[in-house]
């Protein structure tokens, strides 16, 4: 049955419907399906989000809703005033994007027998409208750099498609870029501004006008400290990370990132910059700038207890700090902390006895970071360390000197320059055996003999950009990641060497590590249903004169491993390889995965059981000795299921992952690679692996 809105009200005829198909008499038709027909601009899922009408859930939903009213949904009846104003909304939303002569009608087929009704919305587009003629008004007397920011990246422009939710983001834009260029208060003239559809040409005549008023500068900058006990914070070392000064030009932006630089310093409990722009009438041109800043304590002791999910295991941990909170002035920050973090608790007491199976970490450190060097777009530190690594088949102690370099290169680009100097002692564990007939662990076993026969000297520069394009930096729904990570050791030893100054091995060698991360809210801004995905490359090499010597290797706490809760999730940490032995881990790495998260019970909004996650994923890739040694048949894949809970620190994850494909099956199952070659539960399921970690996978 076909309904035409375009002349009758469309709630009357829809009552008129009801009428001749019963429903007047009390008869209610659970909505079994809603479909659309000839909507080529919007799809499916963008027209369903502005529907009230619902399709009835499933069995399971509706029993689940019965039992429990927070779990599930009721089931979901016709209603007539809720689906004409459904048919209004998309008609709205059309009109909105030039569509003036969309019609919409609706169809529905009525089971009688089982009380059900399926509707259809079928729409007829038409022409879509463009905006032929498009002006700015009010913006002149500007400088060059305005006009060409007025042009540079507009949402809007002449002979687009109309839209007028690009047309209100266009405002925002011209609105934000004048108040970054001086322009204090700018204003929008409504009265002077409109988007008119001209019947001849069935297109939109846009104007836009704008009132520019004074361009501003930044006047005297007060710092407040509203904790005076503390005079030893400096009011210029405050104005230093700043990113603008008195007398540059008014900009907003400036003033954003500029709270985000002093809250970041870990010195202040709160930094706030509040402005004060005069009037027309005062005739002033200067801007009033207050920071008010609340710092923290000048000396903190403070315990720990720790969980991370660090070489992708989750770890437990124990630790304590002290901070010196403006050590030496200039909002310096020196730091002492001894941390001590496990992935195998089982093995208490012994996690540093070279025969067990522990694998646990003993880090002392001190630490002094400098907020400014040369600029406040770079931040600078220096540390020294003493570390104790204990994996399953051997035992590192390293002395680290390192010196890091922060760059802020954009609002969402950073960057980020290390080197670490390093004495490492590695003993291997006694009578290990291993696969003699496999040639890639036997060069393995060599390489981690070579290194405990005496201290390595490594000195390693890596250099790591990363953009960053994310909503959330713990849970992000939408946006990406970004980084690449070039690392190089042997040229500072190589120079030392020549001039006679070093006497222990080292080892030329480069290290190369790309990594993406992309995330999709499929419902729009709801963030009910998350789709995440990371792909990773890495691959590392000897070079120069250690190339061809066999007695120099790239050191054992340098080389890719896979497996564990951040890694293919089949398998535990460090129990992944596609060649050799995986403890002994490899020269190169791919690995992928997939996510589909849900926040099941968003509805409530109770910030309580709304903070519960459901999640699919699918992890795939490995690990290889050698360039030579990748082949797809290599590449291991997991499937499984878990749950997150958002914390303040960050979601807190429980994860279930079963083998899919294993390319190195157990000897006790010979040739039974595919999930379908094994037994589902004795096999497959009963084999998953459970892993806890801090934080999302990826």
């Amino acid at each position: 049955m076909l309904l035409m809105h375009r002349k009758l009200p469309t709630l009357l005829v829809l009552w008129i419907l009801f009428i001749t198909v019963g429903l007047s008499q009390g008869k209610r038709y659970e909505i079994s399906s809603i479909s659309f027909e000839g909507n080529d601009t919007f799809s499916d899922s963008e027209l369903m989000q502005l529907l009230l009408v619902r399709e009835t859930p499933g069995f399971i939903s509706k029993t689940l809703h019965g039992m429990f009213e927070a779990l599930g949904r009721p089931e979901e009846f016709l209603d007539v005033p809720i689906l004409a104003e459904d048919v209004g909304r998309l008609r709205q939303l059309y009109r909105d994007h030039g569509f003036q002569d969309v019609v919409i009608d609706t169809s529905l087929a009525f089971r009688e027998t089982k009380s059900r009704v399926d509707i259809t919305f079928k729409i007829m587009e038409g022409y879509r409208s463009k905006i032929d003629t498009l002006i700015y008004r009010g913006i002149v007397d500007v400088p060059p750099q305005v006009i060409e920011n007025l042009s540079g990246s507009a949402f809007i422009k002449q002979g687009d498609y109309f839209s007028k939710v690009l047309l209100d983001e266009e405002v925002k834009r011209i609105m934000t870029m004048l108040t970054s260029e001086g322009y204090a208060r700018p204003t929008f003239v409504r009265d002077s501004s409109w988007a008119r559809y001209r019947t001849s040409t069935r297109n939109y005549e846009v104007v836009l006008t704008f009132e520019l008023n004074q361009r501003y500068r930044f006047g005297k900058i007060v710092v407040q400290n509203e904790d005076s006990t503390r005079t030893d914070i400096q009011p210029e070392a405050v104005v230093r990370q700043l990113d603008f000064e008195e007398g540059s030009l008014y900009d907003t932006r400036s003033i954003t990132t500029s709270e985000r630089n002093l809250n970041r310093l870990g010195i202040f409990d709160l930094a706030r910059i509040s402005v004060s722009v005069p009037t027309d009438d005062f005739n002033s041109v200067l801007v009033g700038t207050t920071v008010r800043v609340r710092p923290k304590d000048k000396h903190e002791f403070a315990p720990e207890i720790t969980f991370s999910d660090e070489n992708t295991n989750f770890n437990l941990g124990l630790g304590l700090g002290y901070s010196h909170r403006n050590f030496l002035g200039g909002l310096r920050t020196a730091s002492t902390r001894v941390r001590f973090r496990t992935a195998t608790l089982k093995e208490f007491p012994d996690f540093f006895q070279l025969e067990t199976d522990a694998v646990a970490n003993l880090d002392l450190t001190f630490e002094l970071i400098q907020p400014y060097v040369f600029s406040n777009k770079i931040r600078g530190s220096w540390s020294l360390s003493w570390i104790r690594d204990k994996q399953k088949i051997y035992l590192s102690t390293i002395l680290q000197n390192k010196f890091s370099l922060a760059f802020r290169f954009a609002e969402f680009t950073t960057g980020y320059l290390d080197w670490a100097q390093q004495l490492v002692k590695l003993q291997k564990r006694p009578n290990y055996t291993i696969n003699m007939s496999d040639v890639n662990e036997l060069r393995q076993l060599r390489d981690l003999e070579l290194q405990a026969r005496e201290e390595q000297f490594n000195s390693i520069v890596s250099f790591t950009i990363q953009r960053d394009m994310t909503n959330d930096i713990f849970s992000p729904s939408r946006g990406f990641i970004h980084a690449l990570t070039l690392e190089e050791s042997g040229v500072l030893p190589l120079v030392l060497d020549k001039l006679g100054w070093v006497d222990r091995p080292f080892t030329q060698f480069y290290r190369v590590n790309v990594i993406g991360r992309w995330y999709y809210d499929l419902t729009s801004t709801e963030r009910f249903s998350v789709f995440a995905m990371k792909l990773r490359a890495g691959l590392e090499e000897k070079y120069g004169a250690s190339r061809s010597d066999t007695s120099r290797v790239i050191p054992q706490t340098h080389r890719f491993y896979a497996g564990g809760s951040g890694s293919v999730r089949g398998w535990r940490l460090r129990e992944l390889s596609a060649t050799g032995d995986p403890q002994l881990g490899g020269n190169l790495i791919l690995e992928g995965g997939f996510e589909l998260r849900i926040n099941v019970l968003q509805k409530l909004k109770d910030d309580f059981w709304d903070r519960l996650w459901t999640v699919l994923f699918l992890d795939f890739g490995n690990v290889w000795a050698n360039v030579s040694d990748v082949n797809a048949r290599g590449i291991a894949a997991a499937a499984g299921f878990g749950i997150r809970y958002d914390t303040f620190f960050g979601p807190f994850r429980i994860d279930y992952g079963f083998r899919v494909y294993d390319p190195r099956p157990p000897a006790s199952e010979p040739g039974k690679h595919w999930i379908t070659q094994r037994k589902f539960f004795s096999e497959t399921f009963a084999q998953g692996i459970v892993h806890f970690g801090i934080g999302h996978a990826f």
